[in-house]
């Protein structure tokens, strides 16, 4: 078991050591692959790492599902005067998570009256997420557009859903109202097939897409990205989950991949699934989940159905804002008050003092080693996986970072937003609708849906990545309030 002693003083103003809480759910990253499963070794959650068990998630914070304690067992809500408003985690996902949304608070209270065995609290559950190696998830609703296009090209898709959803789609109207409610009757049909019927169509669409995708099928070079991978998801999404309709849901979700340092986040109502990588996450305080698909767990479709927001497009993806005048601390800030994020990198040879916040913060060391200081001559020991409590208006902690050492020092922090009227994360239901042109951008001739009446449409064209990255940061830079769309090839 990796040395639990940590150097420390009696102030109760004081940096406080935590135990974080492990999840072993069964879509984690096995034995020490997985960074959840590291991080509970050094911080002494486990006596050994088994190679054969997931480590899913590590939970930070005061939820009774898994509450966080101090080295002596003092409970985290006591040492903290009170429970934290947000559960701060890291994600170690080895296969995908659940198609599922969140409730908003309304609904959450209503979940949790009806149902308290499978919604365990009446809290809403907004999400933000950064990445700590290349992460993919879906993540939002597709434009009603680019659905049309995939229900052309496949036709077992099409086959799951019903003539009369599939007319609404082509049919529907330039207004963002019929938009959803066309969105909201396809997606509605779909997760109502009957399973003999979805089950023989994922099959017939799986020989199909393995046929295309083997080293003897000649793609033709009109054949964009985003088909490739749309069709490579949806088999590995199936080997996962044998039989599971919900494999096809990348012809409804946008799939995203994101690199590292990169974030999104994800508001009440919206659907979404992580697939695979390694996360920072931060929510409000709450463990209720709508499933809908991909998991042997309970599934509850009419509520998720009824839930949802249908806006289409994706989220923003943000690589941080500079804060506290230094661009070593880059904060990831959602528009909404019970919690932000930040990250913070002392390279070698230098050293950086934390803000100090009028709140309770906690922190876990998430890359590299070094030291500290503050008034109290604070010494905590700072390997990956380390974890510990600010007390509001905590002195100063200042890490530092040996001139001879290989690489950086870098920390997460959660706490309570402070700026909350200055969000560089919002959701698809919050973004104006020309601020994001879908996974991939179509061409002017197919933006409505009703040009396929007449045939199937032109190839879409497939926006740069990268381009679309470095338009994004530098808007950001900039202080633009809008992301423009993403430039197309």
């Amino acid at each position: 078991m990796a040395s639990q002693h940590t150097y420390s003083t009696d102030s109760d103003r004081d940096a406080i050591p935590l135990r974080p809480v492990v999840k072993d759910y069964a879509w984690g990253i096995r034995g020490l692959d997985s960074r959840v499963g590291r991080y509970a070794l050094e911080s002494g959650v486990v006596d050994e790492v088994d190679p054969d068990q997931p480590y899913a998630e590590l939970w930070i914070g005061t939820h009774p599902s898994g509450p966080t304690t101090l080295r002596d067992g003092t409970s985290l809500e006591e040492a903290a005067g009170g429970p934290l408003p947000f559960l701060f985690k890291v994600l170690s996902a080895g296969k995908a998570l659940s198609i599922q949304a969140h409730p908003c608070k309304d609904r959450a209270k209503r979940l949790h009256e009806s149902n308290p065995a499978k919604y365990v609290d009446d809290n809403h559950k907004p999400e933000l997420a950064v990445a700590l190696t290349p992460f993919e998830a879906m993540c939002g609703f597709r434009r009603l557009e680019e659905i049309a296009v995939l229900l052309k090209k496949h036709p077992e898709f099409a086959a799951c859903t019903s003539d009369e959803a599939k007319l609404k789609v082509f049919l529907c109207g330039q207004g963002e109202d019929d938009k959803k409610e066309a969105l909201r009757h396809l997606f509605e049909s779909f997760m109502s097939c009957p399973v003999e019927t979805s089950s023989r169509q994922l099959r017939r669409l799986l020989k199909r897409l393995q046929k295309e995708q083997s080293c003897e099928h000649v793609h033709p070079h009109e054949e964009p990205p985003w088909e490739r991978k749309c069709a490579r998801a949806i088999l590995r999404l199936a080997q996962q989950f044998p039989g599971d309709a919900g494999a096809m849901a990348p012809f409804l979700l946008n799939y995203l991949l994101i690199a590292p340092g990169e974030s999104f986040y994800m508001a009440a109502n919206e659907p979404h699934a992580y697939v695979a990588g390694e996360i920072i996450e931060c929510m409000a305080c709450s463990d209720n989940v709508v499933r809908a698909g991909l998991t042997p767990k309970f599934k509850d479709v009419p509520n998720l159905v009824e839930m949802l927001t249908y806006s289409m497009g994706g989220p923003t993806i943000n690589a941080g804002t500079p804060a506290y005048g230094d661009d070593r601390i880059m904060r990831y800030t959602p528009p909404t008050g019970e919690f932000e994020v930040m990250v913070i990198t002392c390279n070698p040879g230098e050293d950086i003092s934390l803000p100090v916040l009028p709140v309770v913060s906690v922190f876990i060391v998430i890359e590299g080693s070094g030291s500290t200081d503050n008034d109290s001559g604070q010494r905590l020991v700072m390997r990956p996986g380390r974890s510990y409590l600010l007390p509001a208006k905590c002195p100063s902690l200042t890490l530092a970072v040996n001139e001879n050492k290989r690489g950086p020092l870098r920390i997460a922090l959660a706490h309570e937003n402070q700026h909350v009227d200055e969000p560089n994360l919002v959701s698809a239901a919050q973004m104006d609708s020309t601020t994001w042109s879908g996974e991939f951008a179509l061409p002017p001739e197919v933006m409505s849906p009703r040009s396929h009446d007449h045939g199937m449409p032109g190839t879409p064209g497939s926006a740069t990545r990268g381009e679309g990255r470095k338009v994004m940061a530098e808007a950001f830079a900039a202080g633009r309030k809008e992301l423009p769309s993403c430039p197309k090839l």
